[in-house]
């Protein structure tokens, strides 16, 4: 697992010996300045501010023991790292870094009393209070922010695995809808060419030409995410024209969109999908034309209105298609895809990106 920004920074900041010491010094100081707080609230008479002697020595006291944890910590990196176990590594802190960690603080202690204090007398629960006081805020603390924000880390690193996966899984499902929605469309095509051949070859060659326009549309956006609604529509109409032919007019696509908002972006082949799917499940005739209305709204939504007559023989449907559709924009924008059905007519309105 790849280790975050912050953590990086921080690893880099530790190969430099002079600013890790700097850091280590300070945070002597302030650790020495709590400790005497401390003291001060426990024992009436305890002068809060101390000789300076004081202060060297707990400075040698945290640069010493920082710099034997960082030492035990990448020998243990070698065998255990945090990404491969963490809870065990955390607890091998525990169990090798801690007791190595509180004997070294013990003989320290004793040893700037003793040498460089010159302390007559040395009081036990001082000491006990100071060495577990050390304990705590050079190893135990570190130990377990260092274990939180690897799990934190994981979390997010986690979270944009999942969110890639499910991308990919929206994208492959959009692809495979479009495979299959492409060969049936080719396979319908093909059957009206083969009778406007016959009937009326002008119409058979305008036809050929508006179909070679959708497939060359669809071979050069098929790997784009997203294109402008004015090429969109440029395509639609192409593709509505083949639909018209195929069912002799019974079919009315009308659009009424805003200039303004032609260079707005939306998923390719969206508006194809959505005619596909009205045609798909409504009855198509002389006597009930299916009506389809792309236009815009105050709120720059593309709505897709169609009149509702729903086959009476019905195909089973698994509605993939608006699925696919409210998935894909999912990843495109935050705003959702909005379904509507009443009674007398079916709207799915997109948002424009």
């Amino acid at each position: 697992m790849k280790q975050s920004i912050p953590m990086r920074m921080t690893g880099e900041f530790l190969q430099k010996p002079l600013l890790r010491v700097s850091l280590f010094i300070l945070l002597s100081i302030l650790l020495r300045l709590m400790l005497d707080l401390s003291f001060g609230m426990i024992y009436r008479f305890y002068d809060v501010i101390r000789p300076w002697q004081e202060y060297l020595g707990a400075a040698l006291l945290t640069v010493a023991i920082l710099e034997m944890v960082i030492l035990l910590k990448r020998r243990i990196n070698r065998h255990i790292p945090w990404d491969k176990s963490p809870t065990r590594r955390l607890l091998l802190e525990c169990l090798i870094i801690a007791p190595a960690a509180l004997i070294a603080i013990v003989l320290l202690r004793i040893s700037i009393n003793v040498f460089m204090l010159k302390a007559a007398f040395i009081k036990f629960s001082d000491e006990v209070i100071t060495a577990i006081y050390y304990l705590f805020f050079l190893v135990i603390l570190p130990a377990f922010l260092e274990f939180a924000v690897f799990l934190l880390n994981r979390w997010r690193t986690g979270l944009a695995e999942v969110e890639r996966f499910r991308k990919e899984n929206a994208e492959f499902r959009f692809e495979a809808l479009r495979a299959q929605i492409n060969p049936h469309f080719l396979f319908n095509s093909l059957n009206t060419l083969s009778s406007l051949i016959y009937e009326d070859r002008d119409k058979a060659a305008g036809f050929i030409r508006h179909l070679s326009d959708v497939y060359r549309y669809v071979l050069e956006n098929r790997n784009r995410e997203t294109i402008t609604l004015s090429e969109e529509l440029t395509f639609i109409k192409a593709f509505v024209y083949l639909y018209q032919l195929r069912f002799d007019n019974k079919l009315t696509v009308s659009v009424a969109v805003e200039e303004t908002l032609l260079q707005r972006l939306i998923a390719p082949m969206t508006l194809q999908l959505l005619i596909e799917n009205a045609v798909k499940h409504n009855i198509v005739s002389t006597r009930k034309p299916l009506n389809i209305e792309i236009y815009t709204d105050e709120n720059h939504f593309l709505n897709v209105r169609n009149n509702l007559q729903k086959k009476q023989t019905e195909e089973v449907s698994t509605a993939m298609g608006l699925k696919n559709i409210v998935s894909r924009y999912g990843f495109l924008t935050r705003l959702p895809v909005e379904i509507k059905e009443t009674d007398n007519e079916f709207i799915v309105k997109v948002p424009l990106i």
